[in-house]
């Protein structure tokens, strides 16, 4: 392979393995053979508290090796402390570092003689988001030789290219996390939210929706989005939903109803909400208009265990008021708990002196907004 096929080979890799880490090992056995290094290493610095590598993936180390640097060298590496000091530094070699006479007294580098072939190295770095410090390091052994100004001249074009790389690469990555976040979170919701097109197809729908569609009490999710069974309540929400897309001057977009349920139980309420207009040209998710549907019967009750954290209750107290937050009445939950009426009258009035509340209403709307179900 000539070598500007080689050098453009070893751009192409960077940029692929920014996006997809399990391709650094072959970005970095590109690299080591561009540059006539014996290894190399991709890595992510914290320096939160002392430095540590959370990421550092080699080629040509061996893993004892690796492992030991990992768990006790890094804090001691000449290189490291170098980079932590000078994060904006793009590339850093030995000679910045430290001299090779330096070398021979300090303690990293007679552990690392005792274990290592490898005494050079070449570190291109970048800083692609907040409080994000990454780069390669490019390593070779004494018999190589050290890393000299024409290698360094090389290198400043393929740092520019992983400088970009590492910046697009931690764009996606961010974004990717929030996203599994905010779906993690709507998917926990114990309301059912729906994202529409505008077309009207659903392009989301967290675990509540889909529970609704199989229950088969009045609401139907297919490839043309939403539909209720009650034919004036379904005219009723393809209005709103034609309104959250195309809002009328004057009127608030979007609304709230109500929707029957053939199983007799209480309706569901249903809000629709338009969605900001605009979104990134390459998004594949282009939601329009939102839905949140909440059902009156499927409240789950609060865990005693954190109510009894929150408001220090004993385990007597926390299970009564648990039971009261889903609706039942004081006798009701004194026979679910077992006890009379007089017992739990009197755990009662201890709820309220430890929640400085006076009333059973006023009790439960502190419960259900101090503490998440």
């Amino acid at each position: 392979m000539a070598l500007d096929e080689r050098v453009l080979a070893v751009i192409n890799g960077m940029y692929d393995a920014a996006v997809d880490d399990t391709r650094w090992p072959q970005a970095l056995e590109r690299l080591t053979e561009a540059t006539g290094s014996q290894g190399a290493s991709f890595w992510v610095l914290d320096t939160s508290s002392e430095p540590r590598l959370p990421t550092f993936t080699t080629i040509n180390f061996d893993s004892a090796f690796i492992a030991r640097y990992l768990n006790e060298m890094v804090p001691l590496d000449p290189t490291v402390q170098y980079l932590v000091a000078h994060p904006s530094a793009p590339i850093v070699h030995d000679g910045l570092v430290i001299t090779e006479r330096e070398k021979d007294r300090h303690p990293y580098y007679d552990w690392q003689r005792r274990h290592s072939d490898i005494w050079f190295r070449l570190v291109g770095q970048a800083c692609p988001g907040h409080r994000v410090q990454a780069g390669v390091a490019l390593h070779r052994t004494r018999k190589a030789g050290p890393y000299e100004a024409s290698d360094v001249d090389q290198f400043v074009v393929l740092q520019g290219h992983l400088q970009r790389a590492l910046s697009i690469g931690s764009r996606l990555g961010s974004l990717g996390t929030m996203q599994e976040c905010t779906t993690e979170l709507l998917g926990r919701n114990p309301a059912a939210v729906l994202l529409l097109d505008a077309q009207k197809r659903v392009v989301y729908s967290n675990r509540r929706a889909a529970s609704l569609h199989a229950d088969n009490d009045g609401i139907r999710l297919g490839a043309n989005g939403i539909t209720l069974r009650n034919k004036a309540d379904n005219e009723q929400l393809q209005r709103l939903v034609a309104q959250g897309l195309s809002p009328i001057s004057g009127a608030a977009p979007g609304g709230t109803m109500r929707a029957a349920r053939p199983s007799g139980k209480r309706p569901y309420a249903v809000f629709v909400s338009p969605m900001p207009t605009r979104s990134p040209a390459l998004s594949a998710l282009r939601p329009a208009v939102c839905l949140v549907i909440t059902d009156p019967d499927h409240r789950r009750p609060l865990a005693a265990h954190r109510l009894q954290a929150a408001f220090q209750l004993t385990e007597a107290e926390a299970k009564l008021a648990a039971l009261l937050v889903t609706g039942q009445s004081l006798r009701s939950a004194a026979l679910t708990l077992g006890i009379t009426y007089g017992t739990a009258r009197v755990r009662l009035a201890e709820l309220f002196a430890k929640t400085e509340t006076r009333r059973q209403g006023e009790l439960i709307s502190l419960l259900l907004t101090t503490v998440m179900a």
